[in-house]
């Protein structure tokens, strides 16, 4: 029984810290790279707007700003919206 409790517990922390400090690139001004471009591609992948979109957007973002590097992403984010 302790020992179910305990990994249990450790379980719970675990989680926790893996969650900790966490930080949506998706809605923080200014964030610039594949990490950014990758987390926005996903959430308009779980949305299913596109049923197949092949892609899309990743290629986009990546001829228009390499990627959503920093320095190209001036003026219309990582696809160059404007």
């Amino acid at each position: 029984m302790m020992m179910k409790m305990t990994v249990s517990v450790l379980l719970v922390v675990a989680l926790l810290c893996g969650v900790h400090g966490a930080v949506d690139l998706t809605v923080t001004s200014g964030a610039t790279g594949s990490a950014v471009v990758q987390a926005v591609v996903d959430m308009v992948s779980q949305s299913c707007l596109f049923k197949s979109d092949r892609l899309m957007l990743r290629r986009i973002a990546f001829a228009e700003t390499k990627d959503g590097a920093e320095g190209f992403t001036q003026g219309g984010g990582i696809w160059k919206v404007l």
